[in-house]
């Protein structure tokens, strides 16, 4: 039973964070109606929020792709978007742990418990050091929302939280399983 949870829980962490890499983690309402929606790796201004799939104007903060006047720094912000720019490696570095996390519960459930327990611990460090990065970091760090409040309510943003959890329950049971010693 412990093997199917580990499995499961990492398992469901490791696809909440894809959808926490791809996604809008919030976004703010400009004066004429649009809508600016800002992800891990770039800023998307949405020009007809209320109907879904609408025209779009991307650009990415990482490479410097797009329609870059959306994804200009801040003045005087060079800190909070260099922040900023570290949230994708940390939570990708998460994910990656995850992974390696899960492999390790499918190929090998009952020798590698300590290994498991640090995988999963190690991964929700770097998720939870990612995540307080960008919530500290995101409404400072680019030029648009200088006028525009930003608020953290889009569904990767949520997804990051899940995953966490699922980290935290993934750790939590490895480690109690490695200091009590059961198969």
């Amino acid at each position: 039973m412990r093997v199917k949870l580990l499995l499961a829980s990492s398992f469901l962490a490791v696809v909440f964070l894809a959808i926490a890499l791809r996604g809008p983690w919030g976004s703010g309402m400009a004066d004429d109606g649009t809508r600016f929606d800002v992800s891990l790796h770039g800023v998307s201004h949405v020009l007809h929020p209320r109907i879904l799939r609408s025209a779009h104007y991307d650009c990415t903060y990482l490479t410097g792709k797009g329609a870059v006047e959306n994804c200009t720094p801040a003045p005087e912000s060079d800190t909070p978007f260099s922040m900023l720019c570290s949230v994708f490696p940390l939570v990708m570095t998460g994910l990656l742990l995850a992974i390696a996390s899960a492999y390790l519960t499918y190929a090998s459930p009952y020798r590698t418990k300590a290994t498991q327990a640090a995988l999963s611990a190690a991964s929700l460090a770097a998720v939870f050091a990612g995540t307080s990065v960008a919530q500290i970091s995101m409404q400072r760090a680019l030029r648009v929302f200088d006028e525009i409040p930003l608020y953290l309510n889009r569904y990767a943003f949520y997804s990051v939280w899940i995953a966490m959890g699922l980290l935290l329950f993934a750790a939590a049971l490895s480690t109690t399983s490695t200091l009590l010693k059961h198969d």
